[in-house]
């Protein structure tokens, strides 16, 4: 019977160590020493891997500075004069199904883990604030609840039930006794505040990185805003006048705008064979109209026919001589004759001294 006590005593030591294991919903991955905890487990100041349990409530002086990971991912940092409580924490696996953390002043920074976003929401004295995979600061002052959004979205409801759904970077939103109210941080009539109003914002060197959001962007002038927002078209006729591709100039002594001689063919009717023919195959039909022989006095047959270099001397494009002003568009392709309209009787392949025994036959 004398061992009676003792296992009393071990079974109670086990039964409270295995609720304390059980109310354990995270640790911390920084403290600078500055916040203390109670409520939840023993009275401790909070430093590096420190744990941190259900009902614990966590209060900063004017440094303060503690960076707690909870079991689901969800990230805190409990700032200067902060005075947080965690509420309630249900687990469910590696994620929690219900997490709410009250608030009663100071300046924190929220950063949803994995969890469902239903499962998260914020209470201050001024209302609350539901998260939807979100980062944001918070700031209590005696005027309201002061929102820095960081990253995501938020729903600001007062106590009244009135809420404005806030989703762009470095937007703002104060919860008072006068509803919600919205602004940007790098306003003319808040940027100078927001610096001393955010603590987090101004210099986050002192944060593991983590718990950055690079939040100190938003207080410059030009702050973007969030992508989450379609960026506006520009109109399409912007500029026309200078990016549109110049139209060529027409040329009066170009080939297309020279009037035609006299007694040469037209320059918009190139001839079988010619290069500058649309036909995609030399046409084997006979010309009807034969061409006009040379004027005396005149220009030559051969004046402006293409592919003449303008020496009265009709030339094919290998640059042989045809008697008579007859013209042909290679060595070996058929001219015409001055005596007989349509096609000469050499055919096509004919060498060239057949052809000259021919020129001079006819001279």
């Amino acid at each position: 019977m004398r061992f009676a006590p003792v296992l009393i005593v071990l079974s109670l030591s086990i039964f409270y160590s295995s609720v304390s294991l059980a109310d354990k919903v995270g640790i911390t991955v920084d403290a600078r020493k500055t916040v203390k905890a109670t409520g939840g487990g023993d009275p401790r100041i909070l430093a590096s891997n420190t744990s941190i349990f259900r009902d614990d409530r966590l209060r900063a002086n004017s440094s303060g500075n503690a960076q707690i990971r909870l079991i689901d991912g969800t990230k805190i940092v409990v700032g200067p004069n902060a005075d947080v409580k965690i509420d309630d924490f249900v687990i469910t696996g590696q994620t929690v199904s219900k997490l709410t953390v009250s608030a009663t002043r100071g300046a924190f920074r929220f950063i949803s883990g994995r969890s469902k976003s239903s499962a998260y929401s914020i209470r201050t004295p001024n209302g609350t604030i539901g998260v939807r995979g979100t980062a944001f600061d918070v700031t209590i002052t005696p005027q309201g609840t002061n929102v820095a959004l960081l990253r995501g979205a938020i729903n600001a409801c007062d106590r009244s039930g009135r809420c404005q759904l806030v989703r762009n970077r470095c937007d703002y939103v104060l919860i008072g006794r006068r509803g919600v109210k919205k602004d940007r941080l790098n306003s003319d009539s808040l940027r100078n505040r927001s610096k001393s109003l955010f603590p987090l914002l101004v210099n986050e060197s002192n944060l593991n990185r983590q718990f950055r959001q690079r939040g100190s962007g938003c207080t410059v002038k030009n702050a973007r805003l969030a992508p989450d927002r379609a960026p506006e078209q520009q109109p399409r006729n912007i500029f026309r006048a200078l990016f549109s591709p110049r139209q060529p100039t027409e040329n009066p002594n170009s080939p297309e705008r020279r009037s035609p001689e006299p007694n040469s063919p037209e320059p918009n009717s190139p001839e079988p064979n010619s290069p500058g023919s649309n036909s995609s195959e030399p046409s084997n039909s006979v010309s009807s109209s034969p061409e006009p022989a040379a004027q005396s006095g005149g220009a030559p047959a051969s004046a402006g026919v293409p592919n003449n270099p303008g020496n009265g001397n009709a030339v094919g494009n290998a640059g042989e001589r045809f008697s008579g002003g007859s013209r042909g568009n290679s060595a070996n392709a058929p001219g015409q004759s001055s005596d007989s309209p349509g096609r000469s009787g050499s055919t096509p392949g004919e060498n060239r001294q057949a052809r000259n025994q021919a020129e001079r036959r006819n001279n």
